[in-house]
């Protein structure tokens, strides 16, 4: 009779325990205290990468109850094919490369926006030329060719770069490039005559005795990115992408408040120069959120690509946004107006 007492005392403590422990599981994810797993396509080089890596160095995410996983890609057209496919849930996007990726899809694409990642004017650099078109930016017609980087917003940079300098664009020629390396090539072998070029570029470009014939302030080239998931992905893992926007957020800020640690840190993962991830870094705007001038400035650039026959069919580029990660995560910068989006 004892034991059979003790026995159920037993089972009572542990059923306590157990109703308990259900009722403080109430902020955890649904696999309690397992990570949630989010998979993050990179593209070489840009500042989510940086993030990712050292927000898990960190332990930033992991505070976040996240477990990221990444996958590095060369070219942004790689990291949102990861995503379209499923082998990854989010990437960046780049402004051009986002209106030409919706408007070339437009009727079959389940990609959406969730929250801009950086934005503004490039504050340094500018139209670079090679040294026999310093003096003769007109002859620029019909030479060598504009360096124009595989995937990116470069051809749209240079279409600015060529109306800023009265040239007409349909005389000028695009130069492929696939990386830094091969811009900085052409640069020395004169396979190319002019270039919009920031950042660590600068130097190496100027040793080659290239010129700078204009600033990127005054011809109003604006660096915009942002983050991408897939519609079904962002509405069942709302919670999951708000927590990983704030992780990142933190992972930036320490990053900012740590940059030479973060730099020699970086430089030794990713083979990237110290100082020229510091000088590319300051250049950077980061932000989270979805900003009206975010908005603005990629249907500014889907007119663009529309009117110079990018795709086939006109669309309102709002009608790809999801708000409802950002706005859990940071409300008040929720600014985007999609008061046009039916």
């Amino acid at each position: 009779m004892k034991i059979h007492k003790i026995f159920l005392a037993a089972v009572l403590a542990i059923s306590s325990l157990s109703l308990a422990a259900c009722a403080n599981n109430g902020n955890k994810s649904e696999n309690g205290d397992k990570p949630r797993v989010l998979r993050v396509a990179n593209m070489t080089g840009q500042p989510d990468q940086y993030a990712d890596y050292i927000g898990i160095e960190q332990g930033i995410f992991e505070k976040y109850g996240i477990d990221v996983q990444t996958t590095e890609f060369v070219a942004g057209i790689n990291t949102i094919d990861s995503v379209v496919t499923g082998t990854a849930d989010t990437g960046l996007l780049a402004d051009f490369a986002a209106a030409n990726r919706f408007g070339n899809t437009l009727h079959a694409t389940n990609l959406v926006i969730f929250s801009d990642l950086s934005a503004g004017s490039s504050n340094n650099g500018g139209i670079y030329v090679a040294p026999k078109y310093a003096n003769d930016t007109a002859s620029l017609d019909g030479s060598e060719g504009w360096i124009t980087n595989i995937g990116t917003v470069s051809e749209y940079y240079n279409w600015q770069a060529q109306t800023f300098l009265g040239l007409d664009p349909a005389k000028q020629k695009s130069i492929q490039a696939d990386s830094s390396l091969t811009r900085l090539a052409l640069a020395q072998n004169g396979g190319a005559s002019a270039a919009v070029v920031t950042g660590s570029e600068i130097k190496r470009f100027e040793e080659q005795g290239w010129v700078k014939v204009a600033d990127s302030n005054d011809v109003g080239i604006n660096v915009y990115a942002y983050l991408i998931t897939t519609k079904e992905f962002a509405e069942a893992n709302t919670e999951l992408l708000a927590d990983y926007l704030k992780a990142l957020k933190e992972s930036f800020e320490y990053i900012n408040a740590n940059l030479d640690e973060s730099a020699e840190k970086i430089s030794g993962r990713f083979g990237i120069d110290a100082d020229d991830f510091k000088s590319n870094w300051k250049q950077l705007n980061l932000r989270s959120g979805l900003a009206e001038d975010g908005a603005a400035h990629l249907s500014k650039i889907k007119d663009w690509a529309f009117e110079n026959g990018k795709f086939p069919e006109d669309y309102n580029i709002r009608q790809f946004y999801y708000t409802k990660a950002a706005k859990a995560a940071f409300p008040d910068e929720v600014t985007v107006d999609l008061s046009s989006v039916k």
